[in-house]
């Protein structure tokens, strides 16, 4: 995990204890095989068994929107990533929800261009294994809580692993206030909490519009008069 600069901070920080956030992603997944009715995925994010998530599967220059519940989530092995870090990959089978839909033609067309010769029975019905390993992703939220804030970034607790340098699409309530901001993650490192691995990560905010500007300064300046 990459560790906490030293030095570089712009503007004063400050605790706090009870504001949260939440953040939107994507996330790349493989497609292991797949049916009418749903398909073995693999991801580095893992999935809550029972959650529905929305999918998109790359057909040739389009993207083929799905709503999937997980079914089942299993820890399957690590990979390295380019930057060296060590991250696990986990396993899920996904059950559609939405193939009664003008999507069922889409679906067919891409099982037909990515399937290999070889299918294996599964509950859902017959599964293909298909080629196509990239450009497929699902959209994932996460919940995290701020423990430091400053105006150029702050610090999070979150139970979800976040790649370094990365952007992500954030939003906190401050004081009856949504404010969005664009942030990157500067470093993080994992915190074991009994059975359950969480992260402290640090997020450098990259853009932020004057109302979220003007609104997160006021409520720093009211930290300040109150200490």
């Amino acid at each position: 995990m990459s560790k906490n600069p030293i030095g570089k901070r712009r503007f004063k920080r400050y605790e706090v204890d009870y504001l949260h956030g939440s953040m939107l992603f994507s996330s790349e997944i493989n497609i292991l095989n797949i049916s009418m009715h749903g398909a073995a995925i693999t991801t580095t994010q893992q999935l809550a068994i029972g959650r529905e998530y929305a999918l998109k599967f790359r057909v040739e220059d389009d993207l083929l929107h799905l709503q999937g519940r997980v079914v089942w989530s299993v820890l399957s092995h690590s990979k390295m990533l380019k930057n060296g870090e060590v991250v696990p990959v986990y396993k899920a089978g996904v059950r559609f929800s939405n193939t009664l839909t003008d999507t069922a033609t889409q679906l067919i067309s891409y099982i037909g261009k990515n399937r290999h010769d070889s299918h294996e029975k599964r509950r859902l019905g017959v599964r293909l294994k298909v080629q196509q390993r990239e450009g497929s992703e699902i959209d994932l939220s996460s919940e995290y809580r701020v423990k430091k804030i400053s105006l150029s970034g702050m610090l999070i607790e979150t139970d979800t692993f976040l790649a370094n340098d990365r952007l992500y699409e954030m939003v906190m309530v401050l004081d009856g206030t949504r404010v969005a901001v664009t942030g990157r993650i500067a470093y993080q490192a994992e915190i074991k909490t009994g059975n359950s691995d969480m992260f402290d990560i640090g997020i450098e905010f990259l853009a932020m519009n004057e109302k979220a500007h003007s609104t997160l300064k006021t409520y720093l300046d009211a930290i300040e008069h109150s200490s």
